[in-house]
């Protein structure tokens, strides 16, 4: 045992010192600088391909934001369009967007980590962390899972005075109170796939218990600053209003306004680019943040989402050509985010668009472009 102890504590140390040295060699560079200087150029007909692609779809109206494409240690990014459309403000590679549903992947990381370091196990109850939910009989694996049978937060019925005057912003203990007051038609069958926000409003109430830390502060500790994603952050739109963003999210040219959904955690709300996606997709390639065996837990079908689809914990899955990819999309208030990741081969994609105008870009055909 002390043996076993001593060669923790060795390998700890170890890990601990790397991590310093690789942060001492980044001092004073930017993570595009970073990225730049550890990556090569994509061949000049891969990167006319790439670029010709989003060319096109800005050209026809389905693309105003940024992208990164990933292959085997080539690399491209760049940007097209607005990141304010009134002031005509150009969009840029660092800006930072609303990553929507994506979103989901941190809080899902986050619950992932608590479950490996035994500060609960996805299977137990959700009751035993959130006693005020009426429903006992829901797990963590179904919020993970959205199997849950729960209603959506969003589309829930709320009294009048549910919300004291002058609440700008709704949270997640308010969450729980107003699925306390759904009848049984606002519930789906338990057990089945059923996408739900409150899902994770819930999983991000949990961690916040667990960790006695702030959903926010628990992100940007323990995967943030990890990954290196050193402006990467979940949104507080009461210290930072939505307004001061320096890229907001459109419909054509109609802005979306804040609204009272914006306080809640867990189901959206964190901001990044496509540079500190890509950071974090090559610190998912290491064991730092989470160990092997609790990522591949993490990454194993756990509904049927289509014919081709799959609902993991947290991550959806597609097989293509016989290759895994693990992703997430999302839509959320003029925000269309897209973060996938294949498994079997050294290849990954962000793409960011803050313009809803048009149709979702086709996920099948970025990936065929880093063929």
């Amino acid at each position: 045992m002390l043996k076993k102890g001593l060669l923790a504590i060795v390998l700890v140390f170890g890990l601990g010192r790397e991590l310093n040295l690789k942060a001492q060699q980044n001092k004073g560079l930017t993570t595009e600088q970073i990225i730049q200087s550890r990556y090569h150029s994509f061949t000049d007909s891969t990167k006319r391909k790439i670029e010709a692609f989003f060319d096109y779809h800005q050209q026809i109206g389905n693309f105003n934001g940024t992208y990164l494409m990933f292959s085997n240690d080539s690399i491209i990014y760049g940007s097209r369009g607005y990141a304010i459309y009134s002031n005509l403000d150009s969009v840029e590679p660092g800006d930072l967007f609303q990553l929507a549903s994506v979103s989901k992947i941190f809080t899902a990381m986050s619950v992932m980590m608590l479950h490996q370091d035994g500060y609960l196990n996805i299977d137990d109850s959700v009751h035993w962390y959130i006693p005020e939910l009426e429903n006992k009989g829901v797990t963590i694996r179904q919020l993970l899972s959205h199997t849950s049978g729960l209603p959506d937060y969003f589309y829930a019925d709320y009294p009048k005075g549910f919300f004291p005057e002058g609440q700008t912003h709704m949270t997640n203990e308010q969450v729980v109170e107003v699925i306390n007051l759904q009848g049984k038609r606002k519930y789906t069958k338990q057990g089945f796939y059923h996408y739900c926000n409150t899902n994770y409003a819930f999983l991000s109430l949990i961690v916040e218990r667990l960790s006695h830390k702030d959903f926010r502060t628990f992100v940007r500790d323990h995967i943030c600053k990890s990954a290196e994603m050193k402006y990467s952050h979940i949104a507080n739109f009461d210290s930072l209003p939505l307004v001061n963003y320096p890229v907001q999210g459109y419909n054509k040219w109609s802005v979306f306004d804040d609204n009272i959904f914006n306080g809640t955690t867990g189901d959206k709300g964190v901001y990044s680019n496509v540079f500190e996606m890509f950071m974090l997709d090559r610190a998912l390639k290491g064991s730092y943040i989470l160990h092997e065996a609790t990522k591949q837990e993490m990454w194993t079908p756990q509904t049927v989402t289509s014919s081709d689809g799959y609902y993991s914990l947290g991550w959806r899955i597609k097989y293509i050509d016989g290759k895994k990819w693990v992703f997430h999309n999302g839509w959320w208030k003029g925000f269309r985010t897209y973060f996938w990741r294949c498994l079997d081969e050294d290849k990954s994609f962000v793409v960011l668009t803050n313009n809803v105008d048009g149709r979702f870009l086709s996920t099948l055909q970025m990936v065929h472009l880093l063929d």
